[in-house]
């Protein structure tokens, strides 16, 4: 009769009820591994969904949420995962408008276990979505597809679009899918007495409510605020007064809801996080502190698809001491940034460039100082230029990257750069290794791999899901069975492979990739991208090496560095050697930090090097 599920298996199931009168999906509880067979009720800290995704033939698809203690130290770059001794909640079971069943993880698909959780798959695709914002999205897609559902396609916003951006990149994405849960769940396991004499109000609410504070950022703007008064103003000749006005002429709107003037998804999640938090600290004097998220909190409950899932909570609620509340002395208030959530992230630093990164004397002063230090990287030998060719004619046309929607004017290119990649790989494959595809796009560099070499496996991350899409119907054409699709970003795959392999990986995204094949003692080859987009933030640090570290000190010297990396504009601009260079000890930065890790290392210069500006093969 009761459920325990920990803070992201709850956003989860409360989001789904509130969401979908009709679910597309079944719900299976995975149940935490260390438990027993007879106690299986107790710490539910996962969640599976089942999904029919033909009418004719029915299509399993698996959703998971947490993650058993074992795997905890495997997924060290995640933000947050779940485990048998994080906080959980209680639920009723009979407030759940949904039928589920209980599984253990050994019990899920396999690409489900390759993922950090929640996860859903579908199995006959080979499709596997991993993330709590990504499932929830996939699953109300589905929604609106198979039952043309008003609530879910809402509750995606503009062009289907909420929460969309991967939290690696988005702050917005991030604090709704990692650090409003985080929040969550800090707050019911803090072991605070009630005595307790001080006490931090809750840094989240204070932020979103600064966030709420702000202007709105409105897609159609003129439209939306038209609109707006058709609904809100009643008198008829001030609303003919108003609707007359040019947008410019027009009053800045307050927030309604978490986006804007329509509910979203991202309000369902923030709205069972910050209503528990509400109610567990209720005398922090909320309504004083953050006066707009208390408004906003009720207006949302106002809405029945919000009261239809609202009894999810209230054993939660029920469980809070009320009859003897905590008294504080004192309650302090955090210092934060008072600015939209959009911008907003305390994790991610604040440089101050100052035009410093394309100042001419500081590029002189850093490349100097490096030179001096006797730091040089040279290119690897050009490998044997006939095993780069690929011939292109004998293969079926869905390989071509043609097929992937490039420019002509690109083909060309695109193809050297393939074959380039293709030639590092192979060196390093042997029959029944597993290939992964990082930030694979429309599958240029994976389906490549899966048609040259049968005998292994090649699975493809992307976390956008039209391109991955685009790949997944050329490998149908190509009639692949070797080939599988993630759909998450890089944080929640995380399982073992043999060689990690990206294509112009922008920014600290190629990092990233390393680190997972660092952590999975995996070979790699990478081409990175956009130096100049490099950004210290708390799973990086900036230099990687422990050389460069101590020649370069301070980060903004580094990132000088990266920003003239990407001054490579073809082979007669004055700057093109100068970012060659600074390519080169960038890149020799992030191979130095693999040669600290046991790694054999090796840079080559693509050929011909004008098929790409950015042509550097990083090989370990």
């Amino acid at each position: 009769d009761i459920l325990y599920v920990p803070a992201k298996s709850l956003v989860c199931l409360f989001s789904l009820q509130t969401a979908c009168s009709k679910l597309p999906v079944n719900v299976v509880l995975v149940r935490d591994e260390t438990d027993g067979a007879d106690n299986i009720e107790k710490h539910f800290a996962n969640k599976c969904w089942t999904s029919c995704l033909d009418n004719c033939s029915p299509v399993k698809a698996k959703v998971t949420n947490g993650a058993n203690s074992s795997e905890v130290n495997s997924c060290k770059d995640s933000y947050s995962v779940a485990n048998s001794n994080d906080h959980v909640f209680e639920v009723s079971a009979k407030s759940l408008l949904m039928s589920f069943t209980v599984r253990t993880r050994d019990e899920c698909h396999e690409m489900v276990k390759r993922c950090c959780l929640p996860a859903l798959v579908c199995p006959s695709e080979r499709w596997c979505v991993a993330g709590l914002c990504a499932s929830l999205r996939y699953i109300l897609k589905l929604s609106v597809d198979q039952f043309s559902e008003e609530v879910p396609k809402q509750l995606l916003g503009f062009k289907l679009g909420c929460l969309q951006s991967c939290s690696e990149v988005s702050c917005w994405t991030k604090f709704c899918e990692i650090e409003a849960p985080e929040a969550l769940h800090n707050v019911f396991a803090s072991k605070e007495s009630n005595c307790t004499r001080e006490v931090v109000f809750p840094s989240t609410i204070m932020r979103y409510n600064n966030h709420l504070s702000k202007p709105l950022i409105l897609h159609n703007a003129l439209k939306k605020k038209q609109e707006h008064y058709r609904k809100t103003i009643k008198d008829k000749k001030e609303l003919e007064i108003m609707l007359a006005k040019k947008l410019h002429e027009l009053p800045e709107l307050e927030h309604c809801f978490a986006e804007g003037l329509d509910m979203t998804i991202a309000d369902v999640i923030l709205y069972v996080c910050f209503k528990l938090i509400t109610i567990k600290l209720s005398n922090l004097n909320f309504e004083t502190n953050s006066p707009l998220v208390i408004k906003w909190l009720t207006l949302l409950a106002e809405y029945k698809s919000i009261q239809k899932a609202s009894p999810l909570l209230d054993l939660i609620a029920s469980s809070c001491d009320s009859s003897n509340p905590q008294t504080y002395l004192k309650v302090v208030l955090p210092d934060v940034v008072d600015e939209s959530l959009y911008k907003s992230d305390p994790e991610r630093a604040r440089i101050d460039v100052s035009g410093r990164m394309t100042s001419q004397q500081d590029i002189d002063r850093v490349t100097l100082s490096l030179a001096q230090a006797n730091i040089d990287f040279q290119y690897r030998e050009d490998p044997d230029l006939s095993s780069l060719k690929i011939p292109w004619s004998e293969y079926p046309i869905a390989v071509h990257p043609q097929e992937g929607s490039l420019p002509p004017s690109r083909l060309q290119r695109k193809c050297q750069q393939l074959e380039n990649v293709v030639c590092a790989v192979s060196g390093l494959v042997k029959p029944g290794h597993k290939i992964v595809d990082f930030c694979a796009g429309g599958g240029h560099v994976g389906l490549l791999i899966a048609y040259k070499f049968p005998d292994i496996s090649v699975l493809m991350v992307e976390n956008k899901v039209s391109s991955l899409k685009r790949a997944k119907i050329r490998a149908q054409r190509l009639k692949l069975t070797n080939v599988e699709f993630y759909q998450c970003n890089l944080h929640y795959f995380d399982s073992p492979f043999d060689v990690g392999v990206c294509l112009h990986a922008c920014g600290q995204a190629t990092d990233m990739v390393l680190e997972k094949c660092y952590r999975h003692q995996a070979a790699f080859v990478c081409v990175p991208c956009c130096y100049g987009s490099v950004k210290p933030n708390p799973g990086l640090q900036y230099p990687r090496s422990l050389r460069f570290q101590q020649l370069l000190p301070e980060v903004l010297d580094y990132l000088t560095l990266c920003h003239a990396a990407d001054q490579t504009h073809g082979a007669d601009h004055p700057s093109t050697a100068q970012g060659q260079l600074c390519m080169r000890f960038v890149d020799g930065d992030r191979l130095m930090h693999a040669q600290q890790l046991g790694y054999r290392t090796s840079l080559y210069l693509m050929v011909p090097p004008s098929c790409s500006p950015k042509n550097h093969i990083l090989v370990g």
